[in-house]
């Protein structure tokens, strides 16, 4: 794994402008080069009531060196980075033109999310690295694409900065993927595919996130297989008040303690026995890959790829240590009478 993602880090440098074929948007880890421009004068400052969409051009170059243009929709999107006071740049929402977007890296896209620099480009990597170690757990996980932007302000007409950003797979994506469609009610973890609520609760503890809540799928989409003798299961996104990623604004006055990323708290089931030395080992088996993706992410300084290493080291600490599993997890650990007023109310509805 580790060679293979050497390889394609390497094609990227030598050659960025393979990325270009039809469709390959998410089938790539290349980073494209972009322009986007905007009025991003009045988006930012479009911070109350419903966002906005305002007129915007998406340029790039294919690998012949012909420019790819075409119109886009974007508005501003986030509740908390939405405010200036937390975020210099917030992140948005691109909308597409199907017909614009054929035979473009863009094609079949509708409406993707783009994770700016809030506050720095650190930030935009370090997320980016959790979208990618979520991908090596399991398939239904968002995938996501690093891009390079120049961002122009068309209502002051001039460049903003050009720094990178990454777009997030639509939901619609994962459920093509996985032969699923999307339910929205509240429901139990009980009620979920159990290793799915496993893997996802375990490693939201590893990267430190407490951003997330199951019933009311708080920064979690809800998925059901349409072979419906099959439970649903959940695919988190928003990984920016994770602890792995320590962005400035998460540690700021007036964030809730409970979301500050001090430290982990496990907000998963009480397996069994069994299922926790099964997970322990599933994450172990996936360390090296974890510490690869870190290491190669040569955007980040060094120091800050060790420090990363060394925050999810703390895991496989604890995991070797029966005070520490005791302490961390099974001491912690939610059963079903936390959740039996999610059973009473869907029985209500």
């Amino acid at each position: 794994m580790k060679i293979s993602f050497c390889i394609l880090l390497l094609i990227s440098v030598i050659n960025p402008a393979q990325a270009t074929d039809p469709g390959s948007l998410f089938n790539s880890d290349e980073i494209i080069n972009l322009e986007l421009r905007s009025d991003f004068s009045a988006l930012r400052n479009d911070t109350v009531g419903e966002p906005q969409y305002f007129n915007g051009e998406l340029v790039y170059n294919n690998s012949d060196g012909t420019t790819v243009k075409f119109t886009v929709k974007v508005r501003i999107r986030g509740n908390f980075r939405r405010d200036p006071k937390n975020c210099n740049f917030p992140p948005v929402m691109v909308n597409f033109k199907k017909d614009e977007v054929k035979n473009t890296i863009f094609e079949n896209q509708d409406k993707l999310k783009l994770v700016t620099p809030c506050q720095n480009e650190a930030d935009v990597f370090s997320e980016y690295l959790v979208y990618k170690m979520y991908n090596l757990v399991t398939d239904k996980s968002m995938k996501v694409r690093l891009v390079k932007i120049l961002y122009f302000d068309t209502g002051k007409g001039k460049k903003v900065f050009e720094k990178h950003s990454f777009f997030i797979e639509e939901k619609e994506g994962v459920m093509e993927r996985n032969g699923s469609v999307e339910r929205d009610y509240f429901i139990s973890p009980y009620n979920l595919e159990r290793e799915n609520v496993l893997r996802m609760s375990i490693f939201q503890y590893i990267i430190g996130n407490k951003d997330w809540i199951f019933t009311t799928r708080h920064n979690l989409i809800l998925m059901q297989p349409k072979d419906t003798s099959m439970l649903p299961y959940a695919v988190p996104y928003d990984f920016d008040f994770a602890a792995f990623v320590s962005a400035d604004y998460t540690n700021k006055e007036g964030v809730p303690g409970y979301l500050q990323p001090n430290r982990r708290i496990y907000k998963g089931l009480c397996f069994s026995d069994a299922e926790f030395k099964s997970i322990f080992e599933f994450y172990r088996q996936l360390r090296p890959e974890f510490e690869s993706l870190i290491n190669n992410m040569s955007l980040l300084p060094k120091m800050k790829r060790m420090e990363k290493i060394k925050y999810i080291d703390y895991f496989y600490k604890v995991i070797e240590s029966d005070d520490l599993i005791k302490k961390e997890f099974l001491d912690v650990c939610q059963t079903k009478d936390d959740f039996r007023i999610i059973d009473v109310l869907n029985k209500l509805l």
